[in-house]
């Protein structure tokens, strides 16, 4: 029985997420489903995952007033920028309580708290196609369970009720799948120590080009 209502739990959050894109709620809620899967299992068992958690950095905290005074260009001035242009806060995906322990725990925390800032050295926006593209970064580098579901949600969602945007959703798709292939893995880089880097050395660092960036602006 407990399996029953766990299935209709998961089919109506995922229903209503393809209603509404925009609920980040449902999000952490379909992430929480999760938990105990095999490919939150195979996430886990990637090298780049396995040393992170071998040795983890402290939860990243990011103050918006401390992120604007940093240097012009500098990723942490760049991201504070992002951040302002679209009136978000660092904290706002936030979920995981930053004293959480356990392997799959602190992945997510890791996840969560540098987002953002995936966001910003990708050159992905947050509407939809940008969400959708950072998820199939994730997927390409991660091999993340949901963000094949968080694709196919995007997908349903463009092709029942934003006809329009159906295109822009899959050259994000693509641009991030090809991105993931290419660049070096995102995930456990000590994001507090590069807020000082200027964004064209991170960048670099990573892999990604000044034509990688201009592609993203032009399907902005």
């Amino acid at each position: 029985m407990r399996k029953i209502v766990g299935l209709f739990r998961f089919a109506s959050t995922y229903v209503r997420l393809v209603r509404d894109t925009d609920r980040l709620d449902l999000v952490f809620a379909l992430a929480d489903s999760f938990d105990e899967s095999p490919g939150l299992r195979r996430m886990l068992a990637r090298p780049e995952v396995k040393a992170y958690l071998a040795r983890p950095l402290p939860p990243l905290t990011l103050k918006l007033e401390e992120l604007r005074a940093l240097p012009e260009g500098s990723l942490g001035r760049e991201f504070a920028r992002f951040l302002d242009q679209r009136k978000l806060d660092p904290t706002g995906v936030y979920h995981s309580a930053p004293d959480t322990s356990g392997d799959a725990a602190l992945m997510k925390l890791h996840l969560e708290r540098s987002h953002d800032l995936w966001h910003t050295v990708l050159g992905f926006d947050t509407d939809v196609a940008g969400e959708l593209g950072l998820q199939a970064f994730y997927i390409a580098q991660l091999q993340s369970p949901l963000g094949h579901l968080l694709l196919s949600a995007g997908l349903l969602n463009g092709m029942l009720f934003q006809h329009e945007d159906g295109d822009r959703r899959m050259e994000a798709i693509t641009r991030g799948w090809r991105l993931g292939k290419t660049m070096r893995p995102l995930f456990g880089a000590d994001w507090a120590a590069m807020l000082t880097w200027p964004i064209e050395q991170v960048r670099e660092h990573f892999g990604i080009t000044p034509e990688h960036v201009r592609t993203a602006a032009m399907a902005a």
